[in-house]
């Protein structure tokens, strides 16, 4: 293989990528994978020496050294070395026999400096494995449990470690580790972009700070004069981040109903670059047919990106659909637990990973490895969260369909959607999800609702194990300009939990009770669920407050011969009541005998007079 015969490095990638999904060997592709990015570093390197031992590659950072151990000789133009190995049927044989016990990923070492590669294409991370083409024989539960985030680990342990650190110490002043710096890397946001790949079947995929800077590094994909096509029932926050800040970068923002495909292929014009929609919608759960959508975009050379936040990896796999990027608000199901803020952008072309890494690294939005750690515990419980929730989400939404103050429903599931959006849905789903939205046909009565909810919690966000609830039109998309919204004023968003779901319905059977001004059918005993407990007796008994001392002194005083002076205080304490009662009798005799003084001298002056 000549040196001529390749481009850049990201172009080995993408080749290589292609061909390796043709198979189904995880660890040749991963090799392959390895071995396509180190041959970019060294492909200027001498040839190999002779006493390389044919069959054994002597460096795995020397591509040269495989293709001679291959039998090839990489300096001939007109040798066995000249032909593309990779087009070798046995290629990824050639490439496991020649590695022998494959390639140790955290000794990869990058030169700082080189005349064929740019600083800024160095990775910044240990080589991974491409799940774009990736089979797995585990069912989805498994998927979510069964997975080593750190398997060059020595010490083996059980779970992903925080390697909650800013620097890491490098080989040389002249090399590269496979970490240098937590923005551009870490050990733990590491384990949960490979596993967030492994789920979504992606070539790579990337975490982010929050949903919005995701949102806006798939934004920064595009370049100043480019379009956009936006659904136009889109979360309140990309609304937003598309008409109140990239307008101001030059982007052309169009809006459209993807759920029409015929309206979204009349409105791509050569300014288009990408596609971006929901599917259900956020709010009102619009079903777009992800596809058709892709079949469309690609035909025109359109990128297509799904946020997927409201279906999880375990319901949905966009990618698999055709969408070349998929987006998560991890906050939501992914952390599952309304503890930790994140985001996602997965990806199924390489190149498209290589700018993204790149805007990653430049623009500081990466995730901490702390919360890298939360989201890794967070997946573990995904399919079970997410299953249970589901369950619980039929029955309510059964429920909200009889109630006669519920308008409407909507929900990718029978009663909450048309029959067309619900086979369609059904046909790149396994589920309907959680998420309800309803109306009432009344703003005052939807508010009264909300607030009289006890275990549904009033709040922004969704995906939590806590059912929670909101009004969209004034919480989660006010951002939206009134005249700007599509969304019905009265409109409710209720993200379904993993309680009981005989207390939640028992919830909302009260709300809408006391929001129509009559009792509760259904009142339960401990009507309000804040864990205050104030009606509890409290355990131990409280201590009574200690009294001023003003007062204290006052009972001193009256309540008689009840209390033993301390010694200390004894000099300057006032005369207590006992000291007093030991000199009673002589003060009695004392005074009987001044009376008996004073009567016989007034006697003597009576008579003196």
């Amino acid at each position: 293989m000549s040196a001529k015969a390749r481009g850049g490095e990201w172009d080995c990638w993408a080749e290589n990528t292609t061909k390796a999904r043709k198979g189904g060997d995880l660890s040749a592709r991963r090799l392959e994978n390895a071995c396509w990015r180190l041959w970019n570093m060294d492909k200027q390197s001498a040839s190999p020496s002779a006493s390389a031992t044919p069959k054994k590659i002597r460096s795995c950072g020397s591509l040269a050294n495989l293709v001679a151990a291959a039998g090839g000789d990489s300096g001939s133009e007109d040798g066995p070395g000249s032909q593309d190995l990779s087009l070798n049927p046995n290629f990824q044989e050639i490439l496991k026999v020649a590695i022998g016990g494959g390639i140790d990923f955290t000794t990869c070492r990058f030169p700082a400096k080189s005349d064929n590669v740019r600083y800024d294409d160095l990775p910044t991370f240990p080589l991974r494995p491409n799940f774009a083409a990736f089979r797995n024989s585990l069912h989805p539960a498994s998927e979510c449990v069964v997975f080593d985030g750190c398997p060059e680990d020595p010490y083996h342990p059980s779970n992903t470690p925080i390697y909650q650190t800013a620097t890491f110490v490098q080989p040389s002043c002249s090399e590269f580790g496979a970490y240098d710096y937590t923005r551009s890397g870490n050990p733990t946001r590491t384990a949960l972009e490979k596993h967030v790949a492994l789920l979504e079947q992606a070539a790579a995929a990337f975490a982010f700070a929050s949903g919005m800077a995701a949102l806006h590094t798939l934004m920064r994909l595009l370049r100043q004069g480019d379009e956009v096509l936006v659904n136009e029932d889109i979360y309140g926050g990309m609304h937003r981040l598309l008409t109140q800040d990239c307008i101001y970068s030059g982007l052309i923002v169009t809006f459209v109903d993807t759920t029409d495909l015929i309206a979204v292929e009349k409105a791509i014009s050569p300014r288009t670059k990408l596609i971006h929609t929901e599917s259900p919608s956020n709010p009102r759960m619009k079903i777009s047919d992800l596809r058709g959508l892709a079949e469309i975009a690609h035909r025109h050379g359109v990128l297509l990106s799904v946020d997927s936040t409201m279906m999880p990896p375990v319901i949905c796999k966009p990618l698999k659909l055709g969408a070349d990027i998929v987006i998560h608000s991890a906050t939501k199901f992914i952390s599952g637990h309304a503890d930790c803020m994140g985001g996602l952008v997965c990806v199924r072309d390489p190149e498209v990973a290589h700018r993204v890494a790149f805007l990653q690294n430049a623009e500081g939005t990466a995730l901490a490895p702390f919360e890298c750690f939360l989201f890794l515990r967070g997946i573990k419980t995904l399919h079970l969260r997410v299953t249970r929730a589901q369950e619980n989400a039929e029955q309510v939404a059964a429920f909200l369909l009889s109630h006669p103050k519920v308008t409407a429903a909507y929900f990718p599931g029978k009663g909450g959607c048309d029959a067309k959006s619900l086979a369609i849905h059904r046909s790149q789903a396994t589920g309907q999800g959680s998420m309800i939205s309803l109306t009432t046909g009344c703003v005052e009565f939807s508010r009264r609702f909300c607030d009289a909810c006890r275990i549904f919690k009033t709040t922004v966000s969704f995906g939590s194990v806590n059912s929670l609830c909101e009004m969209p039109c004034t919480m989660s998309h006010a951002s939206i300009p009134a005249e700007q919204r599509t969304l019905p004023d009265d409109l409710i968003r209720l993200s379904v939990g993993i309680e009981d779901v005989r207390d939640l319905i028992a919830d909302l059977s009260m709300a809408f009770d006391i929001a129509d001004g009559r009792p509760p059918k259904v009142m339960p005993v401990n009507g309000v669920y804040d864990s205050r407990f104030e009606d509890l007796p409290c355990v131990p008994s409280p201590a009574p407050a200690p009294r001023p001392r003003h007062q204290e002194e006052s009972t001193r005083a009256t309540s008689g011969a009840t209390s033993e002076p301390s010694e200390s205080s004894e000099a300057s304490a006032p005369i207590q009541p006992r000291r007093i009662a030991a000199f009673a009798p002589s003060l009695v005799l004392t005074a009987f005998s001044a009376t008996l003084a004073i009567a016989a001298w007034r006697g003597q002056r009576r008579l003196a007079r």
